[in-house]
């Protein structure tokens, strides 16, 4: 799954937002309204979306964790949990 159609803003903290009508666009694109069944789950969904988020700052931030955790607005330690709750290395 990629969303790197999603539209990025850098605050003046240089933390990365993602537009609200962006997601929405980027999660319509993903599971279209209609197709909702019993094995849809949000928090799968939220999951990817926050796993894409993570590899987009590494990969913008030249894998550098502390800028990464600066550019999503979290913590050195919580972006290292992330990481490796989703074996992102």
């Amino acid at each position: 799954m990629e969303l790197k159609h999603l539209k990025y803003i850098k605050d003046e903290n240089e933390k990365i937002r993602i537009e609200q009508d962006a997601l929405w666009e980027a999660l319509e694109d993903l599971v279209p309204i209609n197709s909702f069944n019993d094995s849809y789950s949000l928090t799968e969904e939220m999951e990817n979306l926050e796993m894409s988020a993570i590899n987009d700052a590494l990969s913008n931030s030249n894998q550098n964790r502390t800028k990464a955790a600066k550019l999503l607005g979290i913590g050195r330690t919580n972006l290292i949990a992330k990481m490796k709750k989703y074996c992102i290395s």
